[in-house]
């Protein structure tokens, strides 16, 4: 293929300015590498990048991470770089570099002042054709790797949401994006290394990869340098030929409760499956995102942060890959919030979408702001290259970076009411509860309950079994973190086993009024109810009674109790019975 494009001048005018369009030349090599190249001489500066087509979906079970590790671990060394020696070489030459990993492909780059690009050449084509892959860089980078995970997911707050390993698992059950970039450290653990040389040489060769150059460069002396360094390169397997897998639409509601050991304040996140990169929709979805939290003037920000203050933060983000893609959005609770409130609140906003054509001002502001990060984006070579080769691999179309304003700017309200419509239904996503503490008790754990469970009720012959309590505060009808996790627990048990059936009876201690306590009690109730509602339980499955101050564990009208034996009356018990 040998494919020229060349736009002179202007593609729009705007409230902002001109965004040029990118002039940009490829083709390939006999060995299969692709190249694109950019020529723009207007600052002494170039970009020399190549991205291969191997990411977290390519990986086999029991061996996830390896194409994240491979990130780390091909700046190791070469046969001809030494061991350690990478970046100081670029940095001994006044560059930078840098490398990222994403569940559809690997990008690797340099930027140097233009007349360090054959260094650069050279050095990306050294990293293809010359890995050192030894047992002393895969122990080393396993380190980094495991610190990485640390600071990036385990020890930040929030960060199984931003980096999606929360999410991900549940929203995919048969697709590997399911499983989450950085990997698992046990299946990095137990690799050999022979492992990651046949993972190498499966995946790094040049009919497997894009390589872009962008910035100050002559074309001709630049094709002559690609062809003197990558073209005796041989390939050592085909091309990455990968299969479509097709995940299961949701069709009902998803529930699922993540912990962060690491946060005060929860969340309330709703995440639904939605179109790959290439589809006009997730462009669409863009916008939608950007109508409910991008920036101050946002609805969910003016609403839930400013005017109700239920809400310290609101987040929305879209994010479109390959095959396919997903939307997020939630609320960080304020104070005393519910999560069922943050809930009902973001469910009248998308009601709003769906329903009510978004104002002209709110359209006017979405085209200049994605018009101004188009101009962003694209505004130094860095971007563009980066751009060049993700359109080109992910979309199969590398004159994407010159339609993708085209595409936003055709947008219309109505475009934006019907992808709320089609996509944002409650039936369609998950609801995660992202909660402050550790969890409760793992998935297997559960599993191993609910058996424990089953065989106790028939030991006893009376197909009922007490459960464990949860306690509320004076003259409160809240759940604590406490609460939450016990009902958690119980949620979980009687997802594993659908016969299972719950009796909550919640009381009051006896220093109110007998109505007022009898009140209190089935707000309590009502509060067990709708929690365990909201993780998935059928309501016709739920018994919850207010009992007020009946049956005191402790009667505190004949005696002077402690704060700790009020608290015994003001109880929740439980009981689990079979059909």
């Amino acid at each position: 293929m040998n494919k020229i494009v060349l736009s002179l001048a202007v593609a729009f005018a705007s409230a902002i300015g001109f965004a040029q369009q990118v002039d940009f030349e490829e083709y390939d090599l006999p060995n299969g590498l692709h190249v694109i190249l950019h020529q723009e001489n207007a600052a002494p500066v170039v970009t020399a990048g190549v991205m291969y087509q191997v990411g977290a979906k390519d990986e086999e079970p029991g061996r996830t991470g390896f194409a994240h590790f491979f990130e780390h671990l091909l700046f190791e060394g070469t046969e001809n770089i030494e061991r350690g020696e990478w970046f100081n070489i670029v940095a001994a030459n006044g560059g930078s570099n840098n490398a990222n990993t994403t569940q559809d492909r690997t990008y690797y780059y340099e930027t140097f002042p233009s007349n360090k690009l054959e260094l650069a050449l050279w050095m990306e084509s050294e990293r293809m054709l010359h890995p050192q892959i030894e047992q002393i860089g895969v122990d080393t980078q396993n380190e980094v790797v495991k610190e990485e995970k640390r600071q990036r997911i385990d020890n930040a707050p929030y960060g199984a949401i931003i980096y999606r390993t929360g999410i991900d698992k549940h929203l995919f059950k048969k697709h590997p994006y399911g499983q989450s970039v950085i990997g698992s450290m046990e299946d990095l653990n137990a690799a050999k290394l022979e492992e990651f040389k046949a993972f190498n040489d499966k995946y790094y060769n040049p009919n497997n990869a894009t390589l872009v150059v962008a910035g100050d460069i002559n074309i001709n002396d630049t094709k002559k340098m690609i062809e003197d360094y990558f073209g005796p390169i041989e390939n050592k397997a085909p091309r990455n030929t990968r299969k479509s897998i097709v995940e299961a639409p949701i069709t009902s509601t998803r529930y699922a409760t993540e912990y962060d050991a690491n946060i005060q304040i929860p969340a309330k996140i709703f995440s639904y499956v939605t179109p790959k990169s290439i589809d006009r929709d997730a462009y669409v979805l863009d916008y939608i995102s950007s109508v409910l939290t991008g920036g101050n003037s946002s609805r969910m920000q003016k609403r839930m942060v400013e005017d109700e203050q239920i809400a310290f933060q609101v987040l929305a983000f879209n994010q479109a890959n390959q095959d396919y893609g997903t939307y997020t959005m939630g609320a960080l609770a304020k104070g005393d919030t519910e999560l069922s409130k943050l809930a009902e609140v973001m469910d009248e906003e998308i009601k709003k979408l769906q329903t009510e054509l978004i104002t002209e001002r709110e359209y006017q502001k979405l085209q200049n702001q994605f018009e101004a990060q188009y101009v962003s984006s694209n505004s130094r070579v860095q971007g563009i290259a980066a751009s060049l080769a993700t359109y080109n691999m992910l979309q199969g179309d590398t004159d994407r970076i010159n339609k993708e304003l085209d595409i936003y700017r055709s947008i219309t309200r109505e475009d934006i009411k019907r992808v709320a419509n089609q996509y944002l239904k409650p039936n369609q996503r998950l609801e995660l509860d992202y909660l402050a503490g550790e969890a409760p008790t793992s998935e297997e754990d559960a599993k191993e309950e609910v058996e424990t469970m089953k065989e106790e009720v028939t030991e006893t012959g009376t197909d009922k079994l007490e459960m464990e309590n949860i306690y509320f505060g004076y003259d409160e009808a809240t759940l604590n973190s406490s609460s939450k996790r016990t009902l958690d627990m119980i949620a979980n048990k009687m997802k594993e086993n659908s016969e299972l059936m719950l009796q909550a009876m919640t009381y009051t201690d006896s220093r109110g009024s007998s109505s007022y306590n009898q009140m209190l009690s089935q707000r309590r109730a009502n509060a067990v109810a709708g929690y365990l509602r909201g993780k998935g339980i059928a309501s016709n499955r739920i018994t919850a009674m207010g009992k007020g101050e009946s049956n005191p564990v402790i009667n505190c009208e004949s005696q002077s109790c402690t704060e700790e034996e009020h608290e015994q009356n003001r109880r929740t018990e439980f009981t689990i019975t079979t059909k």
